[in-house]
């Protein structure tokens, strides 16, 4: 007999993610989430290529995570309880106990290893500065000189922060500072003898309005820092990794010419002749993750991986599932195009892939994947978890807008419907991101609850081609509101199960947006739950942690242009609403601050809207996806709540 599932089953269910590979071994970390300090615990197991679990490696440490091989040792993060720092570990592969090779004030960011050598290049950053001061009995001052100056979910960045590099020879147990600066860089791999370090970070740090990211490769010999990506000084480039035999880089980026919205796509540097090379630019798909759920962590985001020195295979994010492909000959093919999303991946050998991966109804599962296509399930944490509950089969379809584009969504029915049932229109964050193939927790709990879901990827979002990401660009609320409602129009027409009176809306981010828009232009919903929204751009483009470029680029005009603005805002339309809602917002959010939900709730109660407003504490924007464990069972808890009692 099957269990029905529950909030507090986010406690049971594990995840997996960074597989890597040694000679001997697989890895992969596994997270949960920690009932009893509220907080996330991690490990790193083991298992032979067979599939056979080997074991933890990591001494059953609060929190570890980025298991990379290298020759003879598997070098790890993590930290023994949960207010500690991370520091770097390592270990031999015939176990034992694994040793701290740092000790430092401040956490290890970063890490990789050359694969032949007993060497890892980490990353740290040094400053007296706290991102998110605690209280204090006598507080000082904090002074900002820029408008980039605060990131959600981190807080402020330091005015005194020094990011250094650091070497390490297990062989030789010596530590060595490679490189040091007061600007900020990201560690994305090394040669396979520890001589090249290859590093993203902005061309111009000064200047926040360049958003410009190049790649740099450090010779850890001379200290010679070269920029690779110089004849594209306007691109963002994301990760850069070398071949085997060291001679180019294998680059994910993206040109300028649609701003942030310019799909990703791979490219090449020949470390010799200094040619730039496009691999994919004919492909309409995009090289990046863009699919959205609430039930992945500690991902390593890695899009590309050379297979040798001439081949190489990527990942695309197509129709809302993800989709491997394979350069050879000078061309990319497609090996596997199934319903699911690739959550993490690593390449094993010349023939296949490690891979996390996750379905509609698979959390996840730890697999291999052959360049011809075969999948080949290895490891599943959620085994018997999974055999005592049934999970919602999501349905997925297509609809035409009234201007014929073609919308794709998936329809959630109740796991135990009834003759007439609630339908939840649930609208995505970003709006450049997608729904997609994937296990999606809080949207099993409401069907388990009796809830029809309809999740829709409206024009705006990802994974459907440029033009269709552009569409909503600058019109916010415009078609992209109208494609929402005639979702829903479609499911109700071709459904007669669900119940025209009792519709309900919600959304976080970009969703919450368009939930407080939905709610100022149409009266069909019986209740809507927006989190953390958007409710005013003129005020959001000055306080919001990206509000200075986000406007720019997503609105297409500046905070001087308050009749758009305002016309573009739900504040505008909060007089003519008459629907019950409840406001969610982290009183930490910097991406949406908290003003953006007073400012809308205050305008509800003052016209008498039946309105709410839940204010989480130590809270950022991600609370959803990232926040302490009570409140992201509370805020499924609160949603539901609402939808029940209207």
């Amino acid at each position: 007999m099957t269990e029905k599932l529950t909030e507090a089953d986010f406690y049971k269910l594990k995840t997996l993610s960074q597989p890597a590979v040694s000679n001997q071994y697989y890895f992969a970390s596994q997270t949960y989430l920690d009932k009893e300090s509220n907080g996330y615990r991690s490990n790193i197991l083991g298992f032979t290529k067979d599939g056979k679990y080997v074991g933890r490696f990591d001494n059953d440490n609060y929190a570890s995570k980025a298991p990379t091989p290298a020759k003879d040792y598997l070098f790890f993060i993590s930290k023994r309880d949960a207010n500690s720092q991370f520091q770097l570990y390592q270990v031999t592969y015939t176990g034992g106990t694994a040793i701290p090779v740092s000790a430092l004030p401040h956490s290890v960011e970063q890490l990789v290893t050359a694969k032949e050598t007993n060497k890892v290049f980490y990353k740290t950053r040094q400053t007296t500065e706290v991102p998110k001061k605690p209280y204090e009995k006598f507080p000082t001052i904090r002074h900002v000189y820029r408008v980039n100056h605060k990131a959600d979910g981190f807080g402020f960045y330091p005015t005194d922060g020094v990011y250094q590099l650091f070497s390490y020879d297990a062989d030789t147990q010596k530590t060595q500072l490679v490189y040091s600066s007061k600007t900020d860089f990201t560690l994305s791999d090394t040669d396979t003898d520890g001589t090249l370090v290859a590093l993203t970070m902005d061309n111009n740090p000064e200047n926040d309005l360049d958003f410009s990211h190049g790649v740099y490769v450090l010779d850890v010999n001379t200290g010679q820092l070269t920029n690779c990506t110089d004849s594209r000084p306007t691109w963002v480039f994301s990760e850069a990794k070398f071949s085997p035999d060291h001679s180019k880089l294998l680059l994910v980026g993206q040109s300028d010419e649609y701003q942030a919205n310019t799909q990703f796509y791979v490219y090449g540097y020949d470390l010799l002749s200094k040619k730039f090379s496009d691999y994919t630019g004919e492909l309409a798909e995009e090289v990046h993750d863009y699919l959205f759920t609430d039930f992945t962590q500690n991902l390593n985001g890695d899009d590309a991986f050379w297979v040798d020195n001439e081949k190489f295979a990527f990942r695309t994010s197509h129709h809302g599932r993800s989709k491997m492909f394979f350069y050879t000959n000078g061309k990319p093919t497609a090996f596997f195009d199934e319903p699911e999303r690739i959550t993490d991946w690593v390449v094993v050998d010349k023939d296949q892939l490690l891979i996390t991966y996750s379905t509609t109804t698979r959390p996840v599962a730890l697999a291999t994947l052959s360049f011809t296509g075969k999948q080949t399930d290895l490891y599943n944490p959620n085994k018997s978890f999974d055999k005592s509950h049934n999970y919602v089969k999501p349905q997925r379809f297509t609809y035409h807008a009234s201007d014929g584009l073609p919308i794709e969504g998936w329809l959630m029915e109740p796991a135990t419907p009834k003759e007439k049932n609630p339908l939840v229109l649930y609208v995505h964050g970003g709006p450049h991101f997608a729904y997609a193939e994937n296990f999606f927790f809080e949207m099993q709990v409401h069907a388990a609850n009796g809830y029809g879901l309809v999740l829709l990827n409206p024009r705006g979002s990802k994974t459907y081609g440029q033009k269709f990401c552009q569409e909503n660009v600058g019109k916010y609320g415009e078609k992209d509101f109208t494609d929402l409602m005639e979702g829903m129009d479609n499911v109700l027409k071709n459904h007669p199960e669900f119940d025209e009176d009792r519709q309900y809306c919600a959304g976080g981010s970009y969703g919450g947006f368009m939930t407080t828009w939905v709610v100022g232009h149409t009266n069909r919903f019986a209740a809507a739950v927006a989190q953390r929204p958007v409710t005013d751009w003129i005020s959001f483009s000055g306080t919001s942690d990206i509000g200075f470029m986000f406007t720019p680029q997503e609105l297409l005009t500046d905070r001087y242009d308050v009749k758009k603005l305002w016309k573009l805002s739900p504040m505008a339309y909060a007089n003519k609403v008459k629907t019950p809602t409840l406001i969610m917002q982290g009183e930490w959010d910097t991406r949406t601050p908290i003003g953006q939900g007073e400012e809308f709730f205050s305008a509800l109660v003052e016209n008498g809207v039946d309105a709410q407003m839940a204010r989480y504490p130590q809270s950022w924007h991600g609370v959803s996806r990232e926040g302490l464990p009570n409140l992201r069972i509370e805020r499924i808890k609160e949603t539901r709540s609402w939808w029940d009692k209207h």
